[in-house]
């Protein structure tokens, strides 16, 4: 068996595995959800609408990024259909398997994993920096900022903006020549060769770290900002007749803390108890905390599927042309 028919019944199954996942998932855990809810169908549909925009903003986002950083080959469509098949996958255990089935078919149209990797570090870095900045800046408007909350907000901006900074990665690019020039390094291969990789990536962060490419990035994230936190409004407002404004925003900014730990907001079960936990700090009952991120899973699932589901009809439609 060659190895690329090995790696086609490897991603068969690790995509069998996952929709059996998320099938089983969505049975066992959403149906509480249903058994809780008032259904209001006009307020549903709303919701699906705008989580199926801001996945499609997200979808867009990273290929402008691959567009204005590299010689990606794939056009929209086939770049559309593996973001929402890989993302369908990270839904379920197998959340590092998106990555790298991702990662393998961006290889085949000029995207190296070294490539995909600084890609990933950027995206998370500088959308924990916009995040960050903004959320500290909305705090303090609402008057809703206490020194912890200040204090992690400030540490993440702050060691986002130094680590993606052109200046810091130019500085360590020359440190790290100097380092793996060492003679204790050349003489142990497999270590020289480990740095000169790693050197070749840090070495792409500085084609990557420039204005043009932040200003594109920074436009999607504030537009995926505003509809997150739209969502959110909709989703109370789904559960309850009657919300202060104010415990949205904790839950919106706690929420976007527990995501930038990627091990704890992936598994599900965690970020529910966090959140169902926090939510009672706020005046709510456990089950209704864990009940809106219950929801917005759900929600981002359904989307999922219904992009996966266009763009593969998208791009059938299209081979069957050629």
């Amino acid at each position: 068996m060659n190895r690329n028919k090995f790696y086609k019944y490897i991603k068969a199954l690790v995509v069998i595995i996952s929709f059996l996942f998320l099938y089983k998932n969505s049975k066992e855990n959403y149906e509480s959800v249903l058994n809780n809810l008032n259904i209001d169908y006009l307020i549903i549909f709303l919701s699906i609408i705008i989580i199926v925009i801001i996945q499609n903003l997200l979808n867009i986002r990273s290929f402008s990024f691959l567009k204005l950083t590299s010689k990606y080959s794939a056009n929209f469509t086939q770049w559309s259909s593996l973001f929402y098949l890989t993302g369908l996958i990270n839904q379920s255990p197998f959340w590092g398997a998106g990555h790298v089935l991702r990662s393998y078919e961006m290889k085949k149209n000029n995207y190296s994993h070294k490539e995909y990797v600084n890609m990933y570090f950027f995206i998370f870095l500088w959308g924990i920096l916009i995040y960050s900045v903004i959320l500290m800046f909305l705090s303090f408007l609402a008057n809703e900022i206490n020194f912890y909350t200040f204090s992690i907000l400030l540490i993440l901006s702050v060691f986002s903006l130094m680590i993606t900074s052109k200046i810091t990665i130019i500085f360590c690019v020359k440190i790290y020549k100097k380092f793996i020039s060492l003679k204790l390094i050349k003489k142990i291969t497999f270590f020289h060769f480990v740095f000169k990789e790693l050197l070749k990536m840090i070495e792409l962060s500085t084609l990557v770290s420039n204005k043009k490419v932040f200003l594109n990035f920074f436009f999607f994230t504030i537009l995926l900002m505003s509809l997150e936190y739209s969502l959110l409004n909709i989703i109370f407002k789904f559960l309850f007749e009657n919300i202060d404004s104010e415990i949205i925003f904790l839950f919106f900014l706690s929420n976007f803390l527990i995501r930038s730990i990627k091990p704890i907001d992936n598994v599900v079960g965690i970020k529910e108890t966090i959140l169902g936990l926090y939510g009672q700090q706020l005046g709510m009952l456990f089950l209704e905390g864990a009940l809106i991120v219950l929801i917005w899973r759900l929600l981002g699932v359904i989307s999922l599927v219904i992009n996966y589901i266009f763009y593969y009809l998208v791009n059938q439609t299209q081979f069957k042309k050629i």
